[in-house]
């Protein structure tokens, strides 16, 4: 899929596009090796940054390994009220639809027009702020409405920590001001932040909030050992389960260790529950070579194989 702004005759990607549905603004996250997940010895350094912080909840991380990804586009910013808004507004869902895709849309509020169907308005000052509440469903039809779609999980942690492994999205030490989280800034009365605050957090691509403000959904499901067997070179994701994997971290949340990039968890793909979840989309891009590879980084004997990435 791509955004209908580039070919893909095989000429070099552009660096930054603007998708012409949504105006989501795109960086190319450009392909070749990136570290992916945790050793044992990260994940547990990782719990004990916080109180009540346990390593045996963090192997799903594990193994760490190198995966060769091709190019594709991430965008930039999480998805706004104002661009949901736009969404809504165009397809005019029906009431079991707009449950399906989120039952509360703070900050989103409906207004009947007449023969015009529904008005949607987002409430003044929010226009900027990530959308929140979304279900995984409603998250995948605005991604299809734009041209676009979600993230895979392997996406979603290269696009936010780059190709050298560093634990947070800014490097490898923690800064509470590079994040909308419970112990910054965020007061009391405040919930998220704009989606282009916190600049000193992008990740090495450019990408903001990749780490605090909204949970974000990937497309894939959630699989507890599923990097044990990319480790192997099968990168096929999960062909079914029972939640779809969200990424990133909520402003409500205080653990820091929930911040970090290689930080996986699932959700039941229709229920968004207290934490504030979002999203943003990705698109693919022109391709030099359609080849996956992973490279096992455990300590152990580095072995490497190669899947297609049509069959991926």
């Amino acid at each position: 899929m791509n955004t209908g702004t580039e070919s893909q005759s095989g000429a070099n990607p552009k660096s930054r596009i603007v998708n012409p549905k949504d105006g989501s603004v795109m960086q190319l996250i450009p392909g070749g090796a990136c570290i992916i997940g945790s050793t044992m010895e990260q994940v547990a350094v990782a719990a004990a940054m916080d109180v009540f912080g346990h390593p045996d909840l963090l192997v799903c991380e594990t193994p760490q390994f190198t995966a060769v990804l091709p190019n594709y586009y991430m965008c930039v910013y999480s998805v706004t009220n104002a661009q949901f808004a736009l969404f809504l507004n165009e397809t005019q869902p029906s009431p079991e639809e707009l449950r399906r895709f989120g039952a509360n849309l703070e900050y989103i509020t409906a207004t009947r027009t007449g023969l015009a169907g529904i008005h949607y308005k987002v409430r003044q000052g929010f226009e900027r702020h990530p959308v929140i509440h979304v279900t995984w469903f409603g998250a995948e039809a605005y991604c299809r409405w734009a041209g676009l779609r979600l993230p895979t999980e392997l996406e979603w942690e290269k696009a936010a920590r780059g190709t050298d492994g560093r634990i947070f999205p800014w490097g490898n030490q923690w800064r509470p001001d590079a994040l909308r989280w419970h112990g910054g800034d965020r007061h009391a009365t405040e919930t998220t932040a704009p989606v282009d605050a916190y600049p000193q957090g992008r990740s090495p691509y450019g990408i903001f909030q990749m780490s605090g403000n909204v949970d974000e959904w990937c497309a894939d499901w959630y699989q507890w050992d599923v990097y044990q067997r990319y480790a192997t070179g099968d990168l096929r994701p999960p062909v079914n389960g029972d939640q779809r994997v969200v990424r990133g971290g909520t402003c409500l949340r205080w653990q820091r260790h929930h911040f970090r990039c290689a930080m996986r968890r699932g959700n039941d793909p229709a229920w968004v529950n207290i934490h504030y979840t979002g999203f943003r989309c990705a698109a693919d891009a022109p391709q030099s070579d359609p080849t996956l590879s992973v490279a096992r980084q455990d300590n152990t004997e580095a072995r490497t194989e190669c899947v297609t990435w049509s069959q991926c």
